[in-house]
């Protein structure tokens, strides 16, 4: 195994983790939205949560696969803080969307790093097996983060 492949692997990891972070964040800002004016819309708190369940699948099958994934801590890589509560609708609609593009932003980075694992790994079918079933999970989470982006914010009547 090339040691271009596990960099590539690693990085979808922490890049994945930097994505589930950023999407949960948004999740949470999101529902903070009080009821009024309108209260927000459950379709796209909908598309967070199935693009959370796709990372979370996307990591849990990086972390099964057959070699060493782990990626020392890396300031390049820290923890998403979760902000203190804030009152304004508008704002907590702009942090949601702008986490919601970070998340994009580092869910396109795994899939690119795992695009070319899967180059790298074309010799081993069952590796890259795996490899490609990531990608399709990471590619379902990018439809949801870019649906959840598209979708109205508040539930119109």
């Amino acid at each position: 195994m090339s040691s271009n492949m596990l960099t590539n692997v690693r990085f979808a990891l922490a890049y994945t983790v930097q994505a589930i972070r950023y999407t949960e964040s948004a999740l949470i800002f999101f529902r903070e939205l009080s009821a009024f004016p309108f209260p927000p819309n459950p379709i796209k708190e909908q598309f967070y949560q199935d693009a959370i369940d796709s990372l979370t699948e996307s990591y849990l099958a990086i972390k099964s696969l057959p070699f060493d994934t782990y990626l020392p801590s890396d300031p390049l890589f820290p923890n998403i803080p979760v902000a203190p509560e804030i009152q304004d609708n508008e704002l907590l609609i702009n942090l949601s969307d702008n986490r919601i593009s970070l998340a994009l932003n580092k869910n396109n980075e795994s899939i690119n790093n795992i695009n070319q694992a899967i180059l790298l790994s074309s010799k081993n079918d069952k590796l890259n097996g795996q490899l490609l079933f990531i990608r399709l999970e990471l590619e379902l989470a990018r439809e949801s983060l870019v649906a959840g982006i598209n979708a109205s914010d508040f539930m119109m009547g």
